[in-house]
């Protein structure tokens, strides 16, 4: 080789002296023709194997002919030995030469290799310009290799054929105009052809394992696809994402131990249509990031429900189990939705349907997830999520018919006909189809209060007592009283309300409710029945009697007779049901009342003290005698006082 090199170098005569692209050839040429000698060698080397064998076999023939007669066996051996290492010696020559041409054309091959890439940069960095003479020079590089490898190539081979194919591509399309372009393009198809070609290989060869270099050269092939069109944004980015994609989806699913690799590919298939749909947002200039994002979350609606209709066929194309593939649906659940909610701190100029209608069908996806008989708990946060979307997405469901119907002439019934909806949540079925009823009884429950919150002033009083009457269906059913503590507060405000349209201003009329309130809560809670709580319970009885008391006390002081009535029906309250805390604010409430009037009375008639102080004086009397004489009646009386609540 060497001595070939410098008489080209030098010059032969009658030839002309090689230029700088002619070395190219000469290196080229140099590699086939050691590979072409190496196989002529190695059939060389395989006849003189069959004759050796053939005149092994016959002069091992004649010498135990002709030492039938003889007795000495081992130099019988000796002979037969001596001439099986010439024979060896004879046919291992043409083997030598064949390993040594083959070593070398590799360390050429290499050598050439590294040098066209070198010159393939020069030429796409613009320092040099492409020629038909070296994409020449490339395909008999990679006839050589092809011609080596035929037809069983080793792992480094592949290897070497994807190098010279890449070399002989760059150099065939640098000859066109757009190369990058043209060269992107022309590696995602070489990345495709690749990993079909190591599929059927496998087929072909019928083997679990195939060589590595069929599972990485189709994916270096996609790869420089996007590398090669990076900077630019155009309407084949995202065709090279997802041509990258579907290639690692077709190595990954090769073996078990390349999912991640699947996993890493679906991630591609998605960002690859999100290139796509921004490539087409940005042809269409202007619009509001709101509308953008919902457009955004519809085509992750369309990828989340294709992952659930093509479930049969992606478990089995991919390996997957289902488990794997809903927790892929799941993942773009979770985007869609955080798209969709966030588009409503946006403006939105035409998107309101749009996001309306994908909101549906992510609140849909997420409650029908919620039918799991084998994990309740997980179903019954998937339930929860649906309802947390169907809130989220209020700016959506707000502006339909529906909504401005119910937001318009229907205001003042919005309570009673949240009611009505919230009656069918709660007593359907729900276990018998799937689901657990308890986010669908939550959801009903706090439906009315929502409502409630969110016109307060608007509902007529009619709903509102619908909505008292439903909270007591729902503690009659649940036999849990405490629902009923809801419909008082809502008669309160109902209660309130009315008193604001008759236009009463007295405060007894706003205080009473209340106070009967906490009357009711002391007297029905089971909590506070328990007797570790009495104090409790009292204390509230106390509070609200008092507040009633000294509320009529404070705003009729001149008109005495409705305090003292009041004061009159909670002592006979007391006395009746035996309660200490309307005994002792009654009773309280009665002698304030009664000094009270006096202090005006005499005050207003000055004779009248006299008169006043006597019949007291006659009365501390009466009751000091009393005291005396039923002694153990009061100590009796004391006793069973003690027993009171």
């Amino acid at each position: 080789i060497s001595l070939i090199g410098f008489l080209l170098w030098d010059g032969i005569p009658s030839f002309p002296q090689p230029s700088g692209q002619d070395w190219w050839v000469v290196g080229a040429i140099a590699i086939l023709t050691l590979w072409l000698s190496r196989s002529w060698l190695l059939r060389v080397s395989k006849i003189q194997d069959n004759q050796s064998q053939f005149k092994t076999s016959n002069q091992q023939t004649n010498l135990q002919k002709a030492n039938l007669q003889q007795t000495n066996l081992q130099q019988t051996n000796l002979q037969q030995t001596n001439l099986q290492q010439t024979n060896l010696q004879q046919t291992n020559l043409p083997k030598l030469y064949a390993q040594a041409m083959d070593g070398w054309a590799i360390a050429l091959f290499i050598f050439q290799l590294i040098l066209l890439t070198c010159y393939s940069l020069i030429v796409y960095i613009g320092f040099g310009s492409p020629t038909w003479f070296m994409l020449i020079v490339n395909a008999v590089t990679l006839g050589a290799i092809a011609y080596r490898s035929f037809p069983y190539p080793s792992n480094w081979a592949i290897y070497g054929m994807g190098w010279s194919v890449e070399l002989l591509t760059t150099e065939a399309l640098g000859l066109l105009d757009h190369p990058l372009i043209n060269l992107a393009v022309a590696n995602t198809v070489l990345g495709l052809i690749a990993q079909l070609l190591g599929d059927w290989w496998r087929r072909r060869s019928n083997l679990y394992k195939i060589p590595s270099s069929w599972h990485i050269i189709p994916l270096l092939y996609g790869s420089l696809g996007p590398v090669l069109s990076w900077g630019s944004f155009t309407n084949w980015t995202g065709l090279y994402s997802f041509a990258l994609a579907t290639i690692a989806i077709g190595v990954g699913r090769r073996l078990a131990e390349f999912k991640p690799l699947i996993y890493l590919a679906l991630f591609g298939v998605s960002v690859s249509a999100y290139q796509l749909l921004f490539y087409q947002l940005s042809q269409l200039g202007g619009g509001a990031k709101g509308d953008g994002l919902i457009i955004m979350a519809v085509l992750g609606t369309s990828i989340m429900y294709a992952y659930r209709v093509l479930s049969p066929w992606l478990k089995g194309y991919l390996h997957f189990t289902p488990k794997e593939l809903k927790v892929i649906s799941h993942l773009h659940w979770v985007w869609s939705s955080c798209l969709l909610i966030a588009a409503t701190t946006e403006s939105i100029e035409s998107g309101m349907m749009l996001g309306f209608s994908t909101g549906a069908f992510l609140v849909i996806y997420a409650i029908s997830q919620g039918r799991n008989r084998s994990n309740r708990q997980l179903g019954e946060i998937w339930v929860y999520l649906g309802f947390a979307e169907a809130w989220g997405m209020r700016l959506y469901w707000i502006n339909t018919p529906v909504a401005r119907l119910l937001s318009g002439p229907l205001v003042p019934w919005k309570g009673a006909i949240a009611s009505l909806v919230a009656y069918f949540l709660y007593f359907l079925p729900w276990e018998n189809w799937g689901w657990s009823k308890r986010p669908w009884q939550i959801a009903a429950f706090l439906i009315p209060l929502i409502a409630i919150a969110e016109n307060p002033y608007s509902g007529n009083l009619a709903s509102l007592v619908i909505i008292a009457a439903f909270y007591i269906i729902l503690a009659i059913v649940n036999q849990q009283i405490r629902f009923t503590f809801i419909s008082v507060v809502v008669i309160d405000w109902m209660l309130l309300r009315w008193f604001g349209q008759l236009h009463l201003t007295a405060a007894l009329w706003y205080v009473l409710p209340l106070s009967l309130s906490l009357l009711y809560i002391a007297q029905v809670d089971p909590y506070l029945s328990e007797p570790p709580q009495k104090q409790i319970r009292h204390n509230l009885r106390l509070i609200g009697t008092s507040i009633i008391c000294l509320v009529s006390f404070w705003t009729a002081q001149w008109l005495g007779l409705l305090t003292g009535g009041i004061s009159v029906v909670l002592i006979f309250a007391g006395l009746a049901m035996k309660v200490r805390a309307f005994l002792y604010v009654g009773t309280g409430t009665f002698l304030i009342n009664a000094i009270y009037q006096l202090l005006i009375f005499s005050f207003d008639y000055p004779f009248s003290k006299w008169v006043v102080a006597l019949f007291v004086g006659i009365g501390f009397i009466w009751i000091a005698a009393t005291f005396e004489t039923r002694r153990d009646q009061i100590t009796a009386w004391m006793n069973q006082f003690q027993s009171w609540e």
